[in-house]
């Protein structure tokens, strides 16, 4: 073979690949693979997108994936919180107008959050949603605050020795600064531990006869530890009272607080605050995210 020819074969086995590879071979060989496409800005995966867990209207980013998982078999379980048929996954998903179902869905997931048990969860659902008891409470004559015209009612039974009943009553100012459309009814519930309770009540009460029920209401709440007869009137005396007139009335409706706290007693109260809204128990301590939840759900209806 004369030199241009040896060139020539060798220029013709470089270009098939000279390493093992024949001719009809290097005809099929593949392109080389394609680098993997860069994302545009913003096409990232939404952070909460795998979190949901297919739950929608309720963000699931606080939660563990077995609260999560947890969330999603009561929401298959349980039925639509606007009584259809079909399940709170279902309704979540496919009936944007039962505005209910988020709210209970939503509620559900942060007790969960909060460290509650499926078991537990479960229970507290039921009680509220499925088996709730609608009480029918007599409030004739008793203190109202807000529009008494509101389509939403907040029923308070409370004693005014009751640090728990302190601690409630700046949220419920924060809701009916909030809501409008909701009232809030005080019902007198002194408990015997507390021994000026009764008549703290009834003193508040005789305040409420000349147009001072609240602010006398205001003060016990501040000064729960001096409720003292003495202490009452002095209260009377700061505010202008007609002061006999108060201790007069004092003494007469002492049989109101006794028939408020016989209709908190037909009502399965277990301690104070005790709270209903529109004839629904409140379940748990109410938080001002508790109450709000069940304010939203009578605005779902």
């Amino acid at each position: 073979m004369n030199k241009t020819a040896t060139r020539n074969t060798i220029a013709m086995l470089l270009g098939l690949g000279f390493l093992g590879l024949t001719a009809g071979q290097a005809a099929s060989a593949p392109p080389p693979a394609a680098k993997p496409a860069t994302p545009a800005a913003g096409a990232s995966a939404k952070p909460g997108a795998a979190a949901d867990n297919g739950i929608p209207q309720v963000n699931t980013e606080s939660m563990t994936p077995s609260e999560r998982d947890s969330l999603r078999r009561l929401l298959e379980k349980f039925p639509s919180a606007c009584g259809k048929s079909h399940s709170l996954i279902t309704s979540l998903r496919t009936d944007p107008k039962c505005t209910k179902s988020a709210v209970a869905a939503r509620w559900m997931a942060k007790l969960f959050s909060d460290g509650f048990l499926e078991s537990e969860v479960d229970e507290k659902y039921n009680k509220r949603y499925v088996s709730a008891k609608c009480y029918q409470i007599d409030t004739s004559g008793a203190q109202v605050k807000g529009d008494p015209n509101a389509p939403i009612t907040i029923v308070e039974f409370a004693d005014f020795e009751c640090p728990h009943c302190a601690m409630a009553d700046p949220i419920l100012n924060q809701l009916l600064k909030q809501y409008k459309n909701v009232k809030l009814v005080f019902m007198n519930y002194p408990i015997a531990m507390h021994p000026n309770a009764a008549n703290s009540a009834a003193a508040a009460l005789a305040a409420g006869k000349q147009g001072k029920f609240w602010e006398f209401h205001d003060k016990l709440f501040k000064h729960q530890d001096r409720q003292r007869p003495v202490d009452l009137v002095m209260y009377a005396e700061e505010m202008k009272l007609d002061v006999k007139r108060f201790q007069a009335d004092t003494e007469a409706l002492r049989s109101r607080v006794k028939r408020e706290r016989d209709i908190g007693e037909t009502l399965d109260l277990t301690g104070t605050p005790s709270m209903f809204i529109n004839c629904h128990k409140v379940e748990g301590t109410p938080t001002l995210e508790l109450l709000t939840s069940y304010i939203e759900a009578e605005l779902a209806q």
